[in-house]
């Protein structure tokens, strides 16, 4: 891994202590008819899926730029480079693109800044139509991904994915390897290495061979016909091994024969990507032990090889990208440097090979890609090692007491204060981006033995609903069960919530029903059985004094709050549903935490911290949004005026409340300069390592 330096320049990639290992940016025409489509397939892919949060994701960061940045202009986000040590810069080129000239100077722009820093940071051009190539003369010497001769919308983005995939790993590889900058050869293209056995699995080898050479984008080493006369066989095939990666055709002869063995160990021993391929018909006598812990496809004939394709690179991408993403954490002492990396899950077979000529040393600190094990594989490898500890990225260096890892924020309930952003796109996010900040943020905070607490509805596709499917699922998984999300639910909204839906999702959630004012029963004569619309000016304001009482209640049990995201108009509260409970936990000394990089309510909220008046937090602002939100404020306050229990909706207390708490009031754990860095990052590890040091200092 090259040495980090630190500052960014030609000579100097390093930038700051947070900086991101590598990121991957996809641009498109915001009027292109598959853009986003496409872009939001390669981020589930590259990133993480966070309607599935418990499969392997590569986690490495997604970022779009599409939608305006600044009005009046029709061009995305500026992409800075110094935001990370390395960057793929993807351009979804399409006739829309090509025909505005603001685009043009763009991408140009770009082109030239990425030039003087290759490999570290690359654009790929990738042509979506015939004319994508009249985009510049300038990138037109490129060689462009293309994918418009697939007429399928499936295949298109398949094939897309494969090629940025592969691109990536070239790259990496490149970057990794030390190449100077100055060189304009291409890296040599990802290679994999066929193990089949010869009496029935060379159909299956031949035919991703020739997929691959008709496809021309990979390399191969196939059997004694790549290895050149007068070589030693084995040191070859070791040599060719340590090149590649390793595609196994499980076949029913596969683990009889000993080189296929030898292989399989050999390529475990330096570490090799693999993938499983099984294609057994009868069956096998003994099945070779050391197949396991890796990921594994079932063999459907010669239409299952572009996935299987797509499998083994994602895996050259995650042995290619983890290492490098850990160094960085070493260097700015976010991992302790004896730790060993694997980019895999450990292994008993793999601690064997590592650890047995260091026998004498401490216990082994091992440091693998996400989701943790469970308690059952550590048990394993301390079985061989006793007081062997592994531990993801994500998860912090606990205390260890007696051996046993403590769970630091135990009894803790964290509430998260999030909503859609009205800001995502132009900030160059998507709502999948809020998604997984949400699901990634909870896990984490679980899986340290929080509590999260929620106060939203139960909407189908809504986050609460999120929160409780990744319960539910871990839950069927895990041998110790997380703690329930805690929802805390406003009247009316919690007459909605069925017997039926308790009965299905208890054992993820615990609903707290927070009553109906005793003032408003009085005062309105309300049937506190009946749901209540709010439909006229009254309603309106029984919604915003039971909303204010949900979030005063769930205020008071929470131990802290975390605000992202946050819709500014539209809401049904006193204030936007963010800035107010922002306000409750400053008002009840509870540690807030403001998350700033998905821009709407919270990014106004630290903007205020900063001294400033943000004009979505005026009055005057929202009540010219809404007709109906106008009408109910002047009721409301004309009500608190009159002596209602409740004081009355004032935007300059509001701001004055978080300009002055600002950064360094906010109890939370972290210093002044780190609020602010929490505030501004946009790299999802970051602010997940940010809010857990917080919350256990």
């Amino acid at each position: 891994m090259p040495e980090a330096l630190p500052r960014h320049s030609k000579e100097n990639p390093m930038t700051t202590h947070s900086c991101p290992y590598f990121r991957v940016y996809l641009a498109w025409h915001p009027k292109s008819h598959n853009g986003q489509q496409l872009a939001e397939y390669l981020f589930r892919h590259i990133c993480g899926d966070p309607d599935h949060p418990l499969l392997r994701g590569l986690g490495i960061p997604v970022h779009f730029r599409s939608a305006p940045f600044k009005p009046g202009t029709d061009t995305p986000k500026p992409i800075n480079l110094e935001d990370s040590l390395n960057s793929a810069t993807f351009v979804l080129v399409d006739d829309h693109m090509v025909i505005s000239e603001s685009w043009q100077e763009y991408i140009e722009q770009l082109w030239a800044e990425a030039s003087k820093f290759t490999p570290r940071h690359r654009v790929y051009p990738v042509a979506l139509t015939p004319a994508s190539y009249n985009l510049s003369s300038v990138i037109a010497r490129a060689n462009f991904i293309r994918i418009y001769q697939e007429t399928e919308t499936e295949a298109q983005r398949d094939k897309l994915l494969r090629r940025v995939l592969h691109e990536c790993c070239r790259q990496l590889k490149q970057v990794e390897s030390g190449e100077q900058m100055s060189s304009g050869k291409a890296p040599p293209p990802v290679q994999l290495f066929l193990s089949h056995a010869k009496q029935d699995g060379v159909e299956i080898a031949k035919g991703v061979r020739q997929w691959i050479e008709e496809d021309e984008m990979l390399t191969t080493f196939f059997d004694a016909k790549d290895i050149g006369p007068g070589y030693d066989f084995r040191e070859e095939i070791e040599a060719g091994l340590k090149e590649s990666a390793l595609l196994i055709c499980q076949t029913d002869a596969y683990a009889t024969r000993h080189v296929c063995r030898w292989e399989v160990l050999t390529a475990k021993k330096y570490r090799i990507p693999a993938l499983l391929v099984s294609a057994l018909k009868v069956g096998e006598e003994r099945s070779f032990p050391y197949l396991g812990n890796a990921p594994t496809l079932c063999w459907q004939g010669s239409e299952s090889i572009p996935t299987i394709i797509t499998r083994i690179l994602l895996e050259v991408l995650r042995y290619r990208y983890f290492p490098g993403y850990v160094e960085t954490l070493k260097q700015i002492g976010r991992m302790p440097t004896q730790a060993m990396v694997i980019p895999c899950a450990p292994e008993l077979l793999s601690q064997v090979q590592a650890w047995q000529p260091s026998k004498l040393q401490a216990a082994p600190l091992l440091i693998y890609p996400e989701p943790p094990l469970g308690d059952e594989e550590i048990e394993v490898l301390n079985a061989l090692e006793p007081g062997t500890k592994a531990w993801t990225p994500s998860q912090p260096m606990p205390m260890v007491v007696e051996g046993q890892v403590q769970k630091l924020l135990s009894g803790k309930v964290i509430g998260i204060s999030i909503s859609n952003s009205p800001d995502l796109e132009r900030q160059g996010f998507g709502d999948a981006h809020l998604k997984r900040a949400l699901i990634e943020i909870s896990r984490h905070l679980i899986a340290q033995g929080a509590n999260v607490a929620y106060g939203g509805d139960l909407r189908p596709g809504g986050f609460t609903q999120d929160l409780v499917e990744m319960v539910k699922a871990y839950n069927m998984q895990a041998t110790e069960r997380w703690e329930k999300i805690q929802n805390f639910l406003a009247w009316p909204l919690h007459l909605g919530v069925t017997v039926a839906w308790r009965a299905e999702h208890g054992d993820a959630v615990s609903i707290h029903a927070v009553p109906l004012p005793e003032d408003l029963k009085q005062s309105f004569g309300i049937d506190e059985q009946s749901f209540l619309k709010p439909h006229s000016t009254v309603n309106r304001y029984v919604w915003v004094r039971c909303l204010t009482a949900m979030r005063e209640q769930m205020a008071q049990h929470i131990d802290a709050r975390i605000i992202l995201g946050g819709q500014v108009t539209n809401y049904k509260g006193a204030f936007p549903g963010i800035a107010e409970e922002a306000a409750l936990a400053i008002a009840h000394h509870k540690p807030l935490f403001v998350l700033g990089a998905f821009g709407g309510c919270a990014r106004a909220v630290g903007e205020a911290m900063l001294g400033h008046s943000p004009e979505i937090l005026t009055q005057a602002y929202q009540t010219a949004q809404s007709q109906d939100y106008a009408e109910m404020l002047e009721f409301y306050n004309q009500r608190a005026n009159q002596g209602a229990f409740h004081d009355a909706i004032d935007y300059t207390v509001l701001v004055e409340t978080f300009q002055n708490t600002g950064f360094r009031g906010m109890n939370n754990g972290l210093t002044e300069s780190e609020n602010q860095n929490l505030f501004d990052i946009e790299d999802l590890n970051e602010m997940v390592y940010l809010v857990l040091k917080g919350l256990q200092s």
